[in-house]
């Protein structure tokens, strides 16, 4: 192993000394989509526009009921179709502050709450996962961890379908340390990391899941 200069960064890597990583580290709002919605866009396109449509045509069939029934179908056809066209435009153009809104609200109550945004102290040793948020410890072990997943650098340690204490990839100084990491994990745990099949099912996804 090449020799480390003084100003490089400290490595954290297990020795005889200390056989176990331990990281201090706060979760920020991606981190939680991550692992409780499907994905990091609370408002997708595809599904917003066709939902701000869907209401829109509602809307519209009702305030052109009337002109309908009057037998006036060319007009009342026109208007609603303009409506739900328009309303779509709208939908699309509005989407990004109303995204950055979202976001911000939801941040803002996940704080609120100590979801996020507070120091975690974690440590993965030979006997497993060993985590401090708020005054409250919790421990697992390899026997009884559930999944292990890995994605875009990110570990996230299963303790069941629910719960799950996640490793972002921020916390590593370099894919050295990471690779360090993943063989270390994978040597104590017994099994390898998969893809993150149970973080892209949501946490409505993972109730119908066996425990």
């Amino acid at each position: 192993m090449s020799e480390r200069h003084p100003s490089s960064v400290p490595k954290i890597w297990p020795s005889a000394n200390r056989p176990g990583f331990h990281k201090s580290f706060q979760l920020n709002l991606d981190d939680h989509l991550d692992i409780q919605h499907a994905t990091r866009q609370l408002l997708p396109l595809g599904p917003t526009v066709a939902a701000v449509g869907a209401v829109a045509l509602f809307v519209a069939l009702i305030l052109n009921f009337d002109r309908w029934r009057e037998g006036d179908v060319v007009t009342s056809t026109i208007y609603i179709g303009a409506s739900v066209v328009v309303c779509a435009l709208l939908a699309v153009l509005l989407l990004n502050p109303a995204r950055q809104l979202l976001r911000f609200m939801y941040r803002r109550r996940l704080t609120r709450f100590g979801v996020i945004g507070k120091p975690v102290e974690s440590t993965v040793d030979r006997n497993g996962i060993c985590y401090t948020v708020l005054g409250q410890t919790v421990t697992c072990t390899w026997d009884s961890l559930y999944a292990l997943e890995e994605a875009d650098g990110t570990f996230c340690f299963w303790m069941s379908k629910i719960v799950a204490h996640p490793w972002p990839a921020r916390v590593f100084a370099s894919d050295e340390e990471r690779q360090t990491f993943r063989q270390s994990v994978m040597e104590w745990a017994g099994r390898p990391f998969s893809p993150p099949v149970l973080a892209r099912l949501g946490a409505a996804g993972r109730l119908n899941l066996p425990d």
